[in-house]
C-alpha cells in the first residue's frame, strides 16, 4: 500500500503576519487620504467656483439697485413736490400737463429683479456649507433675508401704487398724457389744448391725495431704506469675495 506523504509548509511568523497587515493598513490608510485630498480639492474648486459667480450675479444686482433707487427716489420728490403745490393751494392754477404729470409721477413702478443664478444653486445644494470664510458665509445669509424683506416692500408700495392709480384714473384726465406720450411724443402744447379738463372729478380729490400721502410713506419709509441696505450689503460683499478669492 503506497504511503503519500504531505508537502511540509512553513508557517510565517508572527512578524510576517505583522508585516502584511501593517501593509494592506497603510495601503488603505493612504487610499483614504487620498480620497480625502481629492474631495478637498474638488470642494475647494467648487468653492472658487461659487463664490466668483455669486460676485458677477451681485454686480448685476448692483445696477439694477442703483436704477431702482433713483426711479424710486424720482416717484418721492414728485409726491413731495405735489404735496407742496397742494399745501398752497396751487396745484388747480398749474397748466393742464403739469397737473396730469404732477399727479402721476409719484407712482411710477419700482420693480427689482434679483439674480439667483448662484444664489439658487448654492440653497438648493446646499452648498453654502463649502465657504470656509464665516464672515463670508454670513453676509450671504443678510443678503438673502434683505432681498426676501425688499420683496416684500416691493408687493406692498405695488399695492398701494395700484389703489393710487385706481382712483387717478377715476380723479384725473390721464388718458391725455399717456396717449400723448406714447404716440405724439407728449406735446404739452397739443394736451393743453385738448378739449377735456385736467380733473374730471375734484370730489375724489382728498381721496387720491391720501391715497398718494401713503404711497409716499411706503416709498421713503420702508422701500428706500431696504433698497438701500440691499445696495450697501451687495457692495460690501462684493468686496469681502474679491478680497478672499482674487
Amino acid at each position: 500500500m503506497e504511503v503519500h506523504h504531505h508537502p511540509h509548509v512553513e508557517k510565517k511568523g508572527f512578524k510576517e503576519y505583522f508585516l502584511e497587515f501593517l501593509m494592506i493598513f497603510l495601503a488603505v490608510t493612504m487610499g483614504f487620504f487620498a480620497e480625502n485630498l481629492r474631495e478637498h480639492f474638488s470642494d475647494r474648486q467648487k468653492e472658487n467656483q461659487y463664490m466668483h459667480s455669486l460676485a458677477e450675479d451681485l454686480k448685476k444686482d448692483t445696477t439694477a439697485l442703483h436704477y431702482s433707487i433713483r426711479r424710486l427716489q424720482s416717484d418721492i420728490d414728485d409726491a413731495h413736490r405735489l404735496a407742496v403745490l397742494v399745501a398752497k393751494n396751487q396745484l388747480i392754477s398749474q397748466n393742464d400737463t403739469t397737473i396730469l404729470w404732477l399727479t402721476v409721477d409719484p407712482a411710477h413702478s419700482v420693480d427689482i429683479i434679483f439674480n439667483d443664478r448662484t444664489s439658487s444653486q448654492l440653497k438648493s445644494t446646499g452648498s453654502i456649507g463649502l465657504i470656509r470664510n464665516k464672515n463670508i458665509s454670513d453676509s450671504i445669509l443678510q443678503y438673502w433675508n434683505n432681498q426676501i424683506a425688499a420683496n416684500q416692500a416691493h408687493d406692498k408700495f405695488e399695492n398701494v401704487r395700484m389703489q393710487q392709480h385706481e382712483i387717478g384714473y377715476k380723479t384725473f384726465s390721464w388718458f391725455k398724457i399717456f396717449f400723448l406720450n406714447r404716440y405724439m411724443g407728449a406735446d404739452s402744447s397739443i394736451i393743453d389744448a385738448m378739449p377735456v379738463k385736467p380733473i374730471l372729478n375734484s370730489g375724489n380729490m382728498n381721496e387720491f391725495l391720501n391715497i398718494t400721502g401713503n404711497l409716499f410713506n411706503e416709498a421713503s419709509f420702508q422701500y428706500m431704506p431696504i433698497l438701500k441696505r440691499q445696495l450697501n450689503l451687495a457692495t460690501e460683499l462684493i468686496q469681502q469675495i474679491r478680497k478672499e478669492y482674487p
